[in-house]
């Protein structure tokens, strides 16, 4: 199966759970997407505009390409990016997994675009 891994990126903590989830995942079979491993060539070389086009095309590229979409979920309001990256996924019909380790309210809108919604309780981590 084709999984396309949403997180918000921003920790150190929230990156080694993507990390270690998409671990999780290949382990067991399948084909996942992660755009924190997505490296555009000569990044450097372009300005932010057009990187930032060049990674929001390849994301939803990706999306489109995508069997399901997991969301890794820290809370009402964890990443805008991943909002929208389940959001755009539902939107075209494909299936979103929530795994919430909040422990906290989540976005209406969010839990209910998604066919399953796992909580784990555990401290959030910053």
């Amino acid at each position: 199966m084709k999984i396309y891994l949403a997180s918000p990126l921003f920790t150190e903590y929230e990156k080694d759970r993507v990390s270690d989830y998409a671990a999780y995942l290949r382990n067991q079979g399948h084909e996942v997407y992660v755009p924190m491993e997505h490296k555009i060539e000569d990044a450097w070389k372009i300005p932010n505009h057009a990187w930032a086009r060049t990674v929001f095309d390849e994301d939803i590229k990706q999306i489109d390409k995508c069997d399901k979409v997991v969301c890794l979920y820290y809370g009402l309001y964890s990443d805008s990016g991943s909002a929208w990256e389940c959001g755009y996924a539902y939107g075209i019909g494909k299936p979103v997994e929530l795994i919430d380790y909040s422990g906290r309210e989540c976005s209406l809108m969010v839990v209910n675009g998604a066919v399953n919604a796992f909580e784990f309780a555990e401290k959030e981590q910053t």
